[in-house]
């Protein structure tokens, strides 16, 4: 082979091989960006999860509150059913 033939083979090998870093280059930008925007639904959903436990929690205690209230108002109806039946047995 001669020199001018091997030059030219070299080039065009090195060029072919500039190529192929530049095709896996832009490849891999490609698939950064794909995983950015991934990233970016991935935190809307987390932060529409949080809102949605945030509002669970909300009625969880809001559940609590109302429950103690009715079982303090059964107590106390109780304690009144209690005391008008000891004051009818005094009347009898």
């Amino acid at each position: 082979m001669n020199s001018a033939l091997r030059d030219d083979l070299f080039e065009d090998q090195y060029s072919m091989s500039l190529c192929e870093g530049l095709f896996r280059g832009v490849g891999m930008l490609q698939r950064v960006d794909d995983l950015r925007k991934e990233n970016e639904g991935l935190k809307s959903d987390l932060k529409a999860s949080q809102s949605i436990a945030a509002e669970l929690r909300c009625q969880v205690v809001e559940a609590k509150h109302k429950l103690l209230e009715e079982k303090g108002a059964g107590a106390m109806l109780e304690r009144r059913e209690r005391a008008w039946e000891r004051e009818m047995a005094a009347l009898v």
